[in-house]
């Protein structure tokens, strides 16, 4: 049977309702428990083939709805999502391991030493990276677009590592048992406690907007994840459009 964490995810079935809404100032966009689905089985997919079970998933990725899948993806997959505080490659000396797989948004994100690199865009609607690929470097959306829309979730010991995270130059480690248990957490509680069907997230760091969407997931509402470089205005405009609730413009709490 799944774990506790790979159970907190959407499934194929989730199609009634949106499980996240994403904003920047450039898009919105909704995405229902089946999509999201479907886009974390692709990444699954494509960790289990070129990572496998257990292996570490560097993401020099940014809060956005795509980090949101790659790290659901390797949670499926029994690989351990890697958090780096900085696109500096000597904070992963902090690391006991080097990543084996790579998935940034820029070039420059990438961890140099990972036997694995994928390069993502940011475009919503683009079908794969815009421009050259460097040498052996794959697409992180073309290549996994061919890849099955179920995967079914790697049997993984609630103690195995959800995360490994290097937060001004400490590196630590949350497990799969304790990240679930830390949801809902006092935001989703209190969006809960206004009626309020969906919680809004700003965070500056990945670490604090993936903990945020768990958190929302977990309390059954629909999660609200607006990009750092939203200003007040449309942070204001997507928790009025969605009925959201939750902390203030790019809290790091």
């Amino acid at each position: 049977m799944p774990d506790a964490l790979a159970r907190a995810l959407p499934s194929a079935s989730d199609s009634s309702h949106p499980w996240l809404v994403w904003y920047s100032p450039d898009e919105r966009v909704e995405l229902t428990g089946r999509v999201l689905s479907m886009w974390n089985a692709k990444c699954a997919g494509l960790i289990a083939e070129e990572a496998g079970s257990g292996a570490g998933v560097h993401l020099g990725m940014g809060p956005h709805w795509r980090t949101m899948t790659w790290c659901a993806g390797a949670w499926l997959a029994g690989a351990v999502p890697v958090l780096l505080d900085a696109d500096d490659p000597l904070v992963g000396n902090l690391l006991e391991e080097a990543p084996s797989m790579s998935v940034a948004f820029r070039i420059h994100w990438l961890f140099p030493s990972a036997d694995v690199q994928v390069l993502v865009t940011m475009e919503s609607l683009a079908t794969r990276w815009p421009g050259p690929l460097p040498p052996l470097v794959l697409d992180g959306v073309a290549d996994v677009m061919p890849l099955a829309d179920r995967f079914p979730a790697v049997p993984t010991d609630g103690s195995a590592p959800a995360l490994q995270i290097v937060r001004n130059g400490e590196p630590r480690t949350v497990s799969r048992d304790a990240l679930v248990a830390a949801a809902p957490g006092t935001d989703a509680e209190a969006a809960l406690a206004t009626g309020a069907r969906a919680l809004l997230i700003q965070r500056r760091t990945t670490e604090q907007a993936l903990l945020g969407v768990l958190a929302a997931w977990r309390a059954g509402l629909t999660a609200v994840l607006v990009s750092p470089e939203a200003d007040a205005a449309l942070v204001a405009t997507a928790a009025r459009q969605e009925g959201a609730v939750g902390s203030g413009p790019g809290s790091n709490a």
